[in-house]
């Protein structure tokens, strides 16, 4: 049986770049809906929670940048 390739959107590569510590991955509900995750590769930042979900990109960003990031 062969696979099927996958290739992330624009916004789903600009979110991995600005989050490098993050496995971020674009999924879809049942009804069709994007639903964006993002897992930490390992534990070494001072990020948010282990698994972080968000409708969208400005969402996801939101809930990956901690006070701390913001106060910058």
């Amino acid at each position: 049986m062969s696979g099927y390739a996958l290739y992330p959107s624009r916004e789903v590569e600009l979110l991995r770049a600005e989050f490098p510590d993050h496995l971020i991955c674009e999924l879809h509900d049942e009804t069709g809906r994007p639903v964006l995750t993002a897992t930490l590769r390992r534990r070494r930042c001072p990020c948010p929670s282990d698994l972080v979900t968000a409708g969208t990109p400005a969402d996801l960003r939101r809930s990956l940048t901690g006070p701390e990031r913001e106060a910058r």
